[in-house]
């Protein structure tokens, strides 16, 4: 008996540590997936991103809604921000988009998995006073959709979405 546990603690030092890294080996290769952005002419492949974000029924003072769409066309890239506060309109603008920015951006989602989320159907529950914001993607035959209420946001389990989000309301032309 001793001579098997002489023999079962060492392998068990090795498998184990090994056996837990390849969880975390296979979320890195979902995460780091590189996108082919364009086609075989050299056209941009078609890709459209959307988020739209609302406060919901604050005060009007407190009021806010950002809406912010990529879109790549063939040959051009546009992004349109509409931000509103205390019910004004603060931000109404469509701008073209370098190739270069659009790649970086591009680069940052894919490597917080996007790509990985799945294709959510909207809410079907209403509640009074409670807006549903939602990040929506689509590159190809890739989609995702994922909806949320603001409360949602702090959640610890948020990590990968609120970076989405981050990066989708940094984006400026």
């Amino acid at each position: 008996m001793i001579s098997f546990l002489k023999f079962l603690v060492p392998v068990c030092f090795v498998l184990f540590p090994g056996l837990l890294l390849v969880p975390q080996l296979e979320a890195k290769k979902v995460q780091t997936q590189v996108w082919n952005l364009k086609n075989h002419k050299g056209n941009w492949k078609p890709m459209e991103l959307v988020w739209e974000e609302s406060s919901g029924a604050v005060a009007p003072e407190f009021r806010y809604g950002k809406q912010y769409r990529l879109v790549a066309g063939q040959n051009k890239i546009l992004l349109t921000r509409k931000v509103s506060r205390a019910n004004k309109q603060i931000l109404n603008e469509t701008k073209e988009v370098s190739a270069k920015l659009y790649e970086s951006w591009m680069q940052k989602l894919s490597k917080v998995g996007i790509s990985s989320l799945p294709f959510e159907s909207p809410p079907t529950e209403t509640m009074t006073g409670v807006s549903y914001n939602f990040v929506s993607f689509q590159l190809g035959s890739t989609k995702s959709r994922f909806y949320y209420r603001l409360e949602e946001r702090k959640e610890p389990s948020w990590k990968q979405k609120n970076s989405i989000i981050q990066i989708i309301e940094r984006m400026k032309p």
